[in-house]
């Protein structure tokens, strides 16, 4: 099964109602109606894709657009239009602008299809690699309790301590902390650390977001509780976290971490 994926468009009635349908109950979409509204929800929200119709108030808003864009480059975004002469001659200019994804109404939005697309598209690159570095032991885990932790890293906001992570397990937290032993994995506690901090380091490459912004999104109730975690696991403020490059190696180096030192893999 995907995991569940937040949506949020910017659509006159007729394609949000067919997105709507193309959804199934399976994903959440959030419509709004003007920039300002979407840009304050990319910043205090975990959205995974952007859905939009840059031609809904008539003329193509492709200055609105590049702003987006230009804020948040690693917020997946979807063009979805009816076709027309106008759109034709801003193809080129909407793939410089990074817009990858284009969906004409009628031609190419078979309900199905659309929602393959929608769960595809969604940016997990940093999550993908600390699950490709834990796979190994999670072959010998339960089901649901692998699924749980691949629920985690996708959608850490989810999570808010260790009893959610037990009970997305269907497990007791005395039986939970017994298979992470077994497996040789990091403590309930350290694996949600990790994919907080794998999240954040991911949105701490837009230059959209405040510091401020991602702690919300991450659902922590203060600033100074995300910074005490990033300096425990890191040695890092914040601050300084957002400025060092390289985050796929920052990524692996804590992934290194979620095994036990002297551990056999199952």
């Amino acid at each position: 099964m995907a995991p569940t994926v937040e949506v949020l468009a910017r659509l006159p009635s007729n394609l949000s109602s067919h997105l709507r349908v193309a959804l199934e109950n399976e994903h959440v979409l959030t419509v709004v109606d003007d920039w300002d509204t979407l840009s304050r929800t990319v910043r205090s929200r975990a959205i995974d894709v952007v859905i939009i119709d840059p031609r809904i108030d008539g003329a193509l808003e492709i200055e609105a657009l590049k702003q987006l864009i230009g804020r948040y480059p690693t917020l997946p975004v979807v063009v979805y239009t009816l076709l027309s002469p106008e759109l034709l001659r801003a193809t080129v200019e909407l793939a410089n602008l990074g817009v990858r994804h284009l969906i004409l109404r009628g031609f190419d939005d078979e309900p199905r299809r659309l929602r393959e697309l929608l769960e595809r598209v969604p940016a997990q690159q940093l999550s993908d690699i600390v699950l490709q570095g834990l796979a190994p032991r999670l072959q010998a885990a339960p089901p649901m309790l692998r699924r749980a932790i691949t629920k985690l890293f996708e959608m850490p906001q989810t999570f808010r301590g260790v009893e959610d992570l037990a009970g997305a397990a269907g497990m007791t937290r005395r039986n939970l902390d017994r298979w992470l032993d077994r497996l040789g994995l990091a403590s309930a506690r350290m694996l949600i650390l990790a994919a907080r901090l794998t999240r954040a380091v991911h949105y701490m490459r837009d230059p959209g977001y405040l510091l401020d912004d991602i702690t919300k999104k991450l659902g922590y109730g203060s600033g100074r509780l995300f910074a005490r975690q990033v300096r425990a696991a890191t040695g890092l403020t914040p601050s300084m976290l957002r400025q060092r490059g390289e985050p796929e190696k920052l990524i692996r180096e804590l992934t290194a971490q979620l095994s036990r030192p002297g551990a056999h893999e199952a």
